[in-house]
């Protein structure tokens, strides 16, 4: 392979990698999460997965993976946390 074909096949992998940045540059992902609280843990479970649902979907962003859920018993509530990741 002579020097020219080197320096055009270097170009040419160049100008790929410069088209696909922006392509990437737009698949950002993030960890989102959103609570609720409420009587019940069943309750504050749905909430919380429908705050983490509106949250990503007004930000732009769609879930990925399964959502995970935490709760904590607070005395006479439950406080539960979603979350998932999500990408624009």
């Amino acid at each position: 392979m002579g020097i020219s074909k080197v320096i055009a096949v270097i170009g040419m992998a160049g100008s790929l990698l410069a088209t696909a940045a922006p392509a990437f540059a737009h698949n950002h992902c993030v960890r989102s999460g959103a609570s609720a609280t409420a009587v019940t843990s069943d309750l504050a479970t749905v909430l919380a997965k429908e705050a983490l649902y509106q949250s990503n979907m007004f930000a732009g962003r769609k879930g990925k993976g399964p959502v995970s859920v935490s709760c904590k018993y607070l005395g006479v509530v439950t406080k539960c946390t979603a979350r998932r990741v999500a990408c624009k």
